[in-house]
């Protein structure tokens, strides 16, 4: 992390340097790295803040040190909107080190209804501000604070700050970078977690490395499905066979994704099953490189909400989207003439229709689209 124009730098410096960098790991350590740098400036209180200004100006996030917690409460629920000094940095997003001497004067100070009220519950009275723009709309930094008694930071305070400034600033860049791909994990999983489905990440050895919550559920329920760290299988030989061969497919990273049923002992519907591969650009630090995804329906309480989605997503006729979904569940052409009550030159017919619809040209294309649509 360090250039050549560091090396003379000393140690109270570098421990603040690597507290920066620790913190940019895990944004809770913020508040153990105002700690050396306290040390470091000769100060007696800090914050770490996250300030954004859109729909308002908000502190979004707010850690502090050796001030008083009730003190700090009433200030984001009240003061923290009079505050000069946050209004400056919303005016002025781009000066990296602010300190008193920008914001107001000593004299102002005195007249001034935030430091009447900061008066009352601290004794700090001069603030040195290092801030950065990890995101845009987004300003965050380190506020130091410092006694009457210790006086206000002088120039070689300040210059000494800004020295640690820009570590600090790629720190916080860091954090907002790490911190965004964890919000989207987090957000991936709970929507794959909201899904129905089992949905299962495979790596290129076969190897599951994610469950959502309905894989989990599909597990316990042990109706077909074997669920391991090594693998996935199906209780059904010549089904494991063709999931497998899927698998192998889905492997080679071709674009198309498969489909298939699972039959299940308890002799309930068969599952729907769709294959298909998964992104191979993975940074090289990823521990996680799924290579294939899979999905599960149980279609014993999804096969009600096919005939609407047929409707929805193909334009299909009432009468057509319950042929369809019959086709789906199992039926050949006769079987499913003979359960709709109609002839089967009239299913023909029908049929005919629903493959013009869905750019279909045979009823194992058909039925293939339908699993598809059916696990999506």
């Amino acid at each position: 992390m360090l250039d050549s124009a560091d090396m003379s730098i000393d140690e109270r410096t570098l421990a603040v340097i690597e507290a920066f960098y620790d913190a940019a790991m895990d944004e809770e350590r913020w508040v153990s790295a105002l700690q050396p740098l306290m040390e470091l400036t000769g100060s007696q209180a800090a914050t770490f803040w996250v300030l954004s200004p859109q729909p308002r100006p908000e502190l979004t996030t707010f850690r502090f040190l050796n001030f008083d917690p009730e003190g700090m409460k009433y200030y984001l629920q009240h003061t923290a909107a009079i505050d000069p000094t946050n209004h400056y940095l919303l005016g002025h997003p781009d000066v990296p080190v602010v300190h008193d001497g920008l914001v107001i004067s000593e004299r102002d100070k005195d007249h001034h209804p935030y430091y009447d009220w900061h008066g009352s519950f601290s004794d700090t009275r001069y603030r040195l501000v290092g801030q950065a723009s990890p995101a845009p709309s987004t300003q965050a930094g380190v506020a130091l604070h410092r006694t009457r008694q210790v006086g206000k930071y002088e120039p070689g305070d300040i210059e000494r700050f800004a020295f640690i400034h820009r570590h600090m600033a790629q720190a916080l860049s860091l954090s907002f970078r790490l911190g965004t791909l964890g919000t989207m994990q987090k957000c991936t999983a709970e929507l794959l977690d909201r899904s129905s489905a089992a949905i299962l990440l495979l790596d290129e050895r076969g190897r599951v490395v994610f469950l959502n919550r309905g894989a989990q559920t599909l597990q316990m329920e042990a109706d077909g499905v074997r669920l391991s760290a090594d693998a996935l299988t199906l209780v059904n030989r010549q089904d494991n066979n063709r999931l497998q061969q899927l698998i192998a497919q889905a492997l080679t990273a071709l674009p198309a994704g498969y489909a298939m049923r699972a039959t299940r002992p308890s002799g309930k519907r068969p599952y729907a099953i769709l294959v298909g591969p998964a992104s191979r650009k993975y940074s090289g630090l990823s521990a996680l490189r799924p290579a294939v995804c899979i999905v599960i329906t149980n279609r014993e309480s999804t096969v009600p909400f096919l005939k609407l989605r047929l409707q929805a997503v193909y334009g299909l006729t009432e009468a057509e989207s319950r042929l369809a979904a019959l086709l789906a569940d199992g039926h050949n052409l006769r079987a499913t003439a003979l359960k709709l009550g109609i002839t089967y030159g009239t299913c023909r017919s029908r049929l005919a229709e629903i493959f013009a619809k869905t750019e279909t040209r045979s009823q194992h294309e058909l039925v293939a689209l339908l699993l598809k649509t059916l696990a999506a």
